[in-house]
């Protein structure tokens, strides 16, 4: 996947209770890749997995390939922190189904170019979608960060993401990002099928935390119901 422009929207869905944390915290989360709720996040199909045990059988210390492989997936998965948005033109029925169950889900939208600057420091990766071990070479870090299976596509994904290389963050579930939510969040938009006191709350909550936020606060598009 490429993004074709930086004033692509990018959008995150988010339960009411994390929308909180959120705004109160001027934060957005990265969990870790063993906590995305995804065992393949990271991980080698059977096809790479054997690629890798035929091309390196053995180290010097007798550790044969397939556990140097789970131990190097591991790491990566332990030390490696996302937070997963959504590339598209408008709102995903489907993302607001999975992501919002109780229907009192909020997501905040950007762009392209604007979550780069909440990324800073951090990598910001479109990510694709295909058949794992389509590639016949040895995975890469950097490849099975930004990969994801065909059946994903729907997710149109780009994820802010660290590599915690030394190990500084050592057993935390996730890192707090701290951003610009007053300048570089565009729209809070609230669930289709929530109710008034549900907006209501989005709207005291934005006002008191984020008070200067340019924005707006507005009801799902797909609120909007047909002349008859």
């Amino acid at each position: 996947m490429t993004v074709k422009s930086n004033n692509m929207p990018v959008w995150r869905y988010l339960s009411f209770s994390k929308f909180v944390w959120v705004v109160q915290n001027q934060s957005i989360w990265l969990s870790r890749a063993d906590l995305l709720g995804d065992p393949w996040e990271i991980s080698l199909s059977g096809k790479q997995l054997q690629l890798v045990m035929n091309r390196h059988p053995l180290d010097e210390w007798k550790e044969t390939a397939e556990e140097r492989a789970e131990r190097i997936i591991n790491l990566w998965r332990n030390r490696t922190f996302v937070s997963c948005w959504n590339k598209s033109e408008h709102e995903s029925n489907a993302l607001w189904k999975i992501y919002c169950k109780d229907k009192d889900g909020v997501v905040i939208q950007t762009t392209y170019e604007k979550l780069k600057a909440i990324s800073g420091a951090y990598s910001l990766y479109p990510v694709t979608y295909q058949t794992p071990g389509i590639n016949e070479k040895t995975p890469t870090h950097f490849d099975l960060v930004t990969k994801k299976r065909p059946m994903f596509t729907y997710e149109e994904e780009v994820r802010i993401v660290h590599f915690d290389e030394n190990n500084e963050e050592s057993d935390r579930k996730g890192i707090a990002l701290e951003f610009d939510f007053e300048n570089l969040i565009e729209s809070v938009v609230v669930h289709p099928e929530a109710n008034q006191s549900v907006f209501d709350s989005v709207q005291k909550l934005v006002n008191s935390y984020v008070p200067k936020f340019r924005g707006k606060v507005e009801w799902s598009g797909m609120k909007l119901s047909p002349p008859f």
